[in-house]
């Protein structure tokens, strides 16, 4: 009998996953913790949610067939064992597995439940001993996400800024994620073109390797890889929530830095935001902006969002400003991390010049600060002939 209680997630209908939870229970008693997951969408839920000695699989189910199912959990497991347990007319398959990387297969009604019990026990027992030569999983990216308080406030300008001076500055991997709904503004910013995106990866979990990745995103010329939105394919539905999400856990472990423009807060958004390391979430100080700035920042707070996790960054603020930034600090009860320049006149000559990106403009000089300041890179001062010039210029 183990020391400790094996975890088991047991993935399968729950029919017969219930029969496994009750064989294990007659073979040892409380040796066992069963948790049953009946989707394969579920069973990724409950891999990141908590953690598991042990997972038995069903290669058949209701979103999910064949290998892609063992394959999938596999990729989204991060060191843990798997047992398959499917029916005998997935006995070849389920051989195939093994042949992959599972420790054992299981063909129901075959089986006794010391049998049951004893697989499952020496499966944690070679794994483990298996596991001690193997590399540690790199950190998972850092994951930013970019919300607007109302649209047109200009989330996806900063998204896409922030990306391309995380990739410069930090010279690391960095993925900007667009799940801004049926547009397509970062794509038009990022000057990049494909048929593929967001929608593309989430109806195709099982598949999701690294290849299929490559696949699908897009190398910009301006450094950050973009997985652009499902509005590149028109108008058309929106990938749920729950596949989004494992299409996010998949990309962290491919980079360093990830910038999600959320959009504004939805259902979609909103369930995405346990995934979020930090919040930007961009306003402007017209009333509109304000009022659902104030709403939203009470949502994040309420979620566990608070100071620490949230910036509260105000774009589009003009030269002649009446309102300080003290003041809306006060009426919002919240602190002010960043106030980004009115230049619209600048960047409309950006557009009109394919220089969306310019970095002489001055919100990306503005997010290039913001950016260093987050990485905790000194800005390099100016020579001090440079410095005498200037002053000479403007006596």
């Amino acid at each position: 009998m183990p020391d400790k209680q094996l975890r088991v997630l047991v993935v399968d209908n729950a029919a017969d996953a219930e029969t496994v939870r009750a064989m294990l229970q007659k073979g040892e008693g409380d040796a066992f913790s069963v948790h049953i997951a009946e989707t394969l969408l579920a069973a990724l839920d409950a891999l990141a949610r908590d953690s598991y000695d042990i997972a038995v699989v069903e290669l058949a189910l209701a979103d999910s067939q064949g290998l892609g199912t063992f394959e999938t959990i596999l990729r989204h497991a991060q060191g843990l064992p798997v047992v398959v347990h499917t029916g005998t007319s997935n006995e070849a398959q389920a051989l195939a597995a093994v042949q992959r990387g599972a420790q054992d297969y299981l063909i129901k009604g075959r089986m006794t439940s010391q049998a049951l019990v004893r697989v499952l026990q020496y499966s944690v027992m070679r794994y483990q001993g298996m596991a001690q030569s193997v590399t540690p999983i790199a950190a998972k990216a850092r994951v930013i996400g970019i919300l607007g308080a109302k649209g047109g406030a200009g989330a996806t300008t900063v998204a896409c800024n922030l990306a391309s001076e995380l990739k410069q500055q930090s010279g690391g991997k960095v993925l900007l994620l667009d799940l801004d709904g049926g547009a397509t503004s970062a794509a038009f910013l990022m000057r990049t073109e494909s048929a593929y995106s967001i929608a593309d990866a989430a109806r195709n979990l099982t598949r999701l390797d690294t290849a299929f990745w490559n696949a699908v995103v897009c190398r910009s010329a301006n450094g950050p890889d973009l997985l652009q939105s499902p509005g590149v394919a028109g108008f058309t539905d929106a990938p749920s929530a729950e596949t989004v999400r494992h299409v996010l856990r998949f990309a962290r472990g491919m980079y360093d830095s990830i910038v999600v423009d959320l959009g504004r807060l939805g259902p979609c958004s909103l369930a995405l935001l346990e995934e979020m390391g930090e919040i930007w979430l961009v306003t402007t100080k017209r009333l509109p902006e304000m009022f659902e700035c104030s709403r939203v920042l009470r949502k994040l707070v309420e979620m566990g969002f608070g100071t620490n996790r949230t910036r509260l960054v105000f774009n589009r603020v003009p030269k002649l400003d009446s309102v300080s930034s003290s003041d809306i600090e006060k009426a919002l009860g919240f602190p002010v991390f960043a106030t980004l320049p009115e230049c619209a006149r600048e960047m409309d000559d950006a557009y009109a010049n394919a220089r969306f990106l310019d970095k002489a403009l001055p919100v990306r000089r503005q997010i290039a600060q913001l950016t260093a300041k987050m990485l905790g890179i000194e800005e390099k001062p100016a020579p001090k002939g440079m410095l005498a010039l200037f002053k000479f210029a403007r006596a």
